[in-house]
């Protein structure tokens, strides 16, 4: 009773002082005891906000340490008899996290709490199979389940950062550039007259190809690729995808006359993820584009096709293999494989230091040789983001 009574008063704490005054209709969550342990049942006590009629049969909860994100799956305990003012929900702990996370409601305004983890023991291995199936389970990925993080900056990484050195028959280097920025911050004003604003971005990414082994080191061509899009988590079940990005995008490489590229696409990017026990993740995010101008290059479908299939597999804090792959109407394209491995800790998401290989072969490394084809690249260097 006396952990329940601190219970009720971190809440209301948590009410005063986490959220700010301006903060419509926040959920609040506490926990008896601010503590829990890898790989077993957690109890929240949830307050849900005035507006809302209802309470949801699921909630979830995201777990943040160290830029990773893990999200678990809380389902509503039907037991409960406490009243329709507040409820308790129970989940699992994923058994890779231990420490100090910070925890929060994932797709509603939540406070936040501070949660410490103790690592997983014997005893905890030797719960019953029964115990584990009443339970619902976590999903086993952080960043990895979630190609594009929630709680991001404004500003904040977009596409892979690299600079790798190799290439065949001669040296080359090829390295990108990437940022994404958020138009609206979540608290704007905007944003809690019309929620969905708060996924507006404006993204850019810069692809060069650099021909360091030859003389005065020119630059082959470079890529400019300018994209205003949406994108928002889903968190969908079954076939539905679990984020989406679309929007529209402009490439070109800044030339005139015969050695212009250019091209203007309309494109969706729907995600789905599966997470493995181990703690790898497989992600599948296909990218659907239309074009809506291509008069530099009017036949590029011939060898870009109108899907880009991005596949990414591994673990987020260990060996993580990407791979891009197109397929052309005239039956050319390409295949793009990456491999990385971290030297560093993260700075924060999805931003560190890693060991890169890249390997490509077929159409297209480059916008301006679209339709030219070159046998296996490779490359190695190091990127910040992967």
């Amino acid at each position: 009773m006396k952990n329940w009574m601190m219970s009720g008063l971190l809440l209301a704490f948590c009410g005063l002082v986490v959220l700010p005054a301006s903060a419509a209709s926040p959920w609040l969550i506490a926990t008896p005891d601010e503590s829990a342990r890898a790989g077993e049942p957690v109890v929240l006590e949830v307050v849900k906000p005035a507006t809302q009629t209802d309470w949801p049969t699921r909630l979830r909860l995201r777990l943040v340490q160290d830029g990773r994100v893990s999200v678990v799956d809380l389902a509503l305990d039907e037991q409960d008899t406490a009243g329709d003012a507040r409820r308790t929900y129970r989940g699992v702990i994923p058994r890779s996290l231990s420490g100090l996370v910070r925890v929060d409601l994932v797709g509603d305004q939540s406070n936040r709490q501070a949660l410490l983890i103790a690592s997983s023991d014997a005893i905890a291995r030797m719960q019953t199979p029964a115990q584990v199936e009443a339970m619902p389970t976590a999903e086993q990925a952080g960043t990895e389940n979630l190609l594009f993080p929630v709680n991001e900056p404004a500003l904040s990484a977009n596409e892979p950062m690299y600079f790798v050195v190799g290439g065949s028959g001669r040296t080359s280097t090829r390295f990108q550039l990437s940022f994404k920025y958020r138009l609206f911050d979540p608290g704007s004003l905007p944003v809690e007259w019309l929620p969905p604003l708060s996924g507006l971005h404006f993204g850019y990414t810069q692809t060069s190809l650099w021909d360091v082994g030859t003389a005065s080191a020119p630059f082959h061509d470079t890529s400019y690729r300018p994209s205003f899009f949406w994108q928002g988590t889903f968190f969908g079940k079954g076939a539905w995808p679990e984020q989406l990005r679309g929007g529209i995008e402009h490439e070109s490489n800044g030339r005139d006359g015969a050695g212009s590229r250019s091209i203007n696409i309309l494109f969706a990017q729907p995600v789905w993820s599966r997470g493995f026990a181990d703690g790898r993740a497989l992600i599948l995010a296909p990218k659907f584009y239309g074009y809506l101008g291509k008069s530099d290059n009017p036949d590029i479908q011939r060898y870009r096709g109108y899907v880009d299939w991005n596949v990414r597999y591994g673990k987020e804090d260990g060996w993580l293999l990407t791979a891009l792959l197109r397929e052309g109407t005239a039956g050319h394209g390409s295949t793009q494989l990456d491999f990385s491995y971290p030297l560093r800790r993260p700075l924060f998401t999805q931003v560190g230091g890693f060991l890169h290989l890249q390997l490509f072969k077929g159409y297209g490394q480059d916008l301006l040789d679209y339709n030219v084809g070159s046998d296996l690249q490779a490359r190695i260097g190091f990127s910040i983001v992967r």
